[in-house]
């Protein structure tokens, strides 16, 4: 019986998509419960649109193409199995940046909904968003026009049939350096993960909660240096896939793990995105009122005391919007207290008891019950 490991190398295309759709059916559970889907949400179902059909163009290629036996167990293609399997390769790698930009951008769009608005990390946020846009555009233009003309990628093996006096094989066509392409392609998306992941550890590093509460709280934002390890492990893999020196290229299973990545990224992206799942399944780590952010680029004097804004990393809709200290949104669509705008209420009168306000707006006195300290925190 020949040696191969195509059986395995199909169990695992279809494994991670699996592990991927059931991240994103929890991730939609935990929305609907909230009732706060976004665009984050859109964008990794996008994502996992992408994944299926990567998944299915990459169980085609891993057959046609005899991946997983040794090359000298494969029996000799016809030149129309040949230009089939290109075919099912060239449509995996059309998938795949798209969908990797997706992924991203849904992880992004999930930073944008914290509102966290210290200048810094807004900056950054829109830089690495820009750089993602730039990043999936450029290289799916690339992955469209490697070769010259298009359908030179993959029917070089019935086109290049013709030889010269000397018996070179006359060419058809030109294409880029794959290798070169792809180890590219590789570092800018590690560089990229590299400069995202930072980003949500510093958002919850300000927040003012229990210490268990925050660990548990960065453990979840940081599945993505998993999501990263994997990139770096594509590099690798790849690196040794194309190298002069291997001569079994088929027996390698490099294909497999561009599916694992987008897989683990989906994964990586949906498990922040499950606050109001966590918190009915683990209430002691994830409560509401364990966590407190204090607002450091606008105060709201209220009897000489500054307020904390409740917040967790879970609450897109108002954690860090200093704009409304009465009333925050929670994950179910209510609101802690009323919802009372502190842009449209001035406290004229600081002592005990009903306290007397002036509207913005009207002009009218209206009187407002002395709110107490972190009432926030009791839901």
């Amino acid at each position: 019986m020949v040696n191969n490991r195509q059986t395995t190398a199909l169990a695992l295309i279809c494994l991670c998509p699996i592990l991927a759709a059931i991240s994103v059916g929890l991730r939609t559970l935990s929305r609907h419960l909230g009732r706060n889907f976004g665009w984050d949400d859109w964008l990794i179902y996008v994502a996992m649109l992408l994944l299926l059909g990567e998944t299915i163009t990459a169980y085609q290629y891993v057959i046609l193409s005899h991946t997983g036996y040794h090359v000298y167990d494969i029996p000799k293609q016809t030149i129309a199995q040949q230009v089939a399997a290109l075919k099912w390769s060239f449509a995996v790698q059309l998938f795949y940046h798209p969908m990797m930009g997706a992924i991203r951008a849904s992880i992004i769009m999930f930073l944008f909904r914290v509102k966290d608005r210290r200048i810094f990390i807004q900056v950054a946020l829109h830089v690495v968003f820009w750089i993602n846009v730039g990043y999936m555009v450029s290289t799916t233009i690339v992955n469209i026009f490697q070769c010259t003309p298009v359908h030179y990628t993959f029917m070089r093996p019935q086109e290049d049939q013709e030889t010269d006096a000397n018996g070179n094989v006359i060419k058809h066509g030109k294409c880029i350096d794959s290798l070169r392409f792809i180890l590219a392609s590789c570092t800018l998306s590690i560089f990229m993960d590299l400069i995202i992941i930072p980003i949500p550890t510093a958002m919850v590093w300000n927040l003012q909660m229990r210490r268990k509460t925050k660990i548990a709280v960065v453990a979840i934002m940081s599945i993505g240096w998993v999501a990263t390890a994997v990139s770096i492990g594509r590099f690798i893999v790849y690196y040794y896939r194309f190298s002069p020196s291997n001569t079994d290229r088929t027996y390698n299973l490099g294909v497999v793990i561009s599916i694992a990545e987008p897989s683990i990224g989906i994964i990586a992206a949906s498990a922040p995105a499950m606050k109001c799942l966590f918190r009915h399944i683990a209430p002691r780590y994830f409560s509401d009122g364990s966590s407190t952010y204090q607002s450091r680029s606008r105060t709201h004097p209220v009897s000489g005391r500054r307020k904390s804004v409740n917040s967790d990393y879970g609450r897109e809709e108002g954690n860090y919007d200093h704009g409304r200290i009465e009333g925050m949104a929670t994950d179910d669509g209510t609101y802690a207290l009323g919802s009372v705008d502190s842009r449209e209420q001035i406290v004229i009168n600081a002592t005990p008891g009903p306290n007397r306000t002036r509207s913005t707006k009207t002009g009218n006195s209206e009187t407002v019950e002395h709110v107490p300290k972190h009432i926030l925190n009791h839901n």
